[in-house]
């Protein structure tokens, strides 16, 4: 039973997450909100890394999937 609870409180967590750290721009352009809101879940769901963690994380996701510039 205390394992449902903890699910339900990150879950409910994550939106107010999101909503504090992007309170903070004073306005984002509409189609970089996406982009705020992936950085967001990426941020809560590494809330618990340090720095050189968040950097290896990083350089393998961007290995596994390149950044494209249009």
């Amino acid at each position: 039973m205390r394992i449902t609870l903890v699910k339900t409180i990150s879950i409910e967590s994550s939106p107010a997450y999101a909503k504090l750290r992007l309170s903070k721009f004073k306005g984002i352009k509409r189609q970089n909100f996406i982009l705020h809101l992936k950085e967001c879940e990426f941020r809560f769901n590494n809330r618990d890394k340090k720095g050189a963690e968040l950097y290896k994380i990083l350089l393998k996701m961007i290995r596994e999937n390149p950044l494209s510039v249009n």
